[in-house]
């Protein structure tokens, strides 16, 4: 996610915004689960995050599938 979040300082602006007004809501203490979900654009960049990167975890699991048969060959 920090790497998406530093490709686009403008979207970790926003997120930083977000998460500083909900903190401020809270009285300046640690946010709740429920409270972290219910922030929109934390949600969003989550899910992109894991929509761009779910294929590359699936490569990861399946290469090494692959590589544990091949060495009991």
């Amino acid at each position: 996610m920090l790497s998406i979040l530093a490709a686009h300082p403008e979207v970790q602006d926003k997120l930083r915004r977000e998460v500083l007004d909900a903190l401020e809501k809270n009285g300046g203490q640690d946010l709740s689960y429920d409270q972290l979900a219910a922030l929109p654009l934390l949600d969003a960049v989550c899910r992109e995050t894991l929509r761009l990167y779910v294929s590359l975890t699936i490569l990861c699991i399946s290469l090494s599938c692959c590589l544990t048969s091949i060495a009991h060959i």
